[in-house]
C-alpha cells in the first residue's frame, strides 16, 4: 500500500459507457488494500464532456478539485467547481457536464467500495 498519492504519478484510463462523452478515471485510489469501508476514484471530464442521466447501486459524494460544471440530481441542476461536495444517494437519477475550457477533476468516494478497472 502506498501512503502518499499524487495524481500526477497515475495513469489516466478513459471510461466509456453509452451516451458519455470525454471521461477519464484513476480507479482505486483508496481501495481495498487500505479500508473495506470505502473507496475512492479520481475522474477528469474534458471540456464539453458528460455522463449519461444514470442511477447507481451505491451512495457515493463528489469532491470538486478543479474546472466548472454542472451536476443534476433527480432533474435540478447544480452548478459545481473547486471545493463543491455534491452527495448523490443510492438510486438517484444524475448526470454530470463540463461547462468550462479546462478539465472538470473531482474525487468520487463510494460506499460501499467499487471494485472496478
Amino acid at each position: 500500500m502506498r501512503h502518499v498519492v499524487s495524481m500526477e504519478e497515475l495513469i489516466w484510463k478513459p471510461f466509456s459507457v453509452e451516451n458519455s462523452n470525454g471521461y477519464e478515471f484513476q480507479f482505486g485510489v483508496v481501495a481495498s488494500d487500505f479500508t473495506n469501508a470505502y473507496s475512492v476514484d479520481y475522474v477528469r471530464v474534458a471540456p464539453g464532456g458528460y455522463s449519461p442521466v444514470h442511477i447507481d447501486p451505491d451512495n457515493h459524494a463528489f469532491y470538486f478539485m478543479s474546472g466548472a460544471g454542472t451536476v443534476t440530481i433527480a432533474g435540478k441542476v447544480h452548478a459545481v467547481g473547486p471545493g463543491s461536495i455534491v452527495k448523490i444517494p443510492f438510486g438517484a437519477l444524475h448526470s454530470i457536464e463540463n461547462t468550462g475550457q479546462e478539465y472538470l477533476v473531482f474525487m468520487t468516494i463510494y460506499d460501499p467500495p467499487r471494485s472496478r478497472g
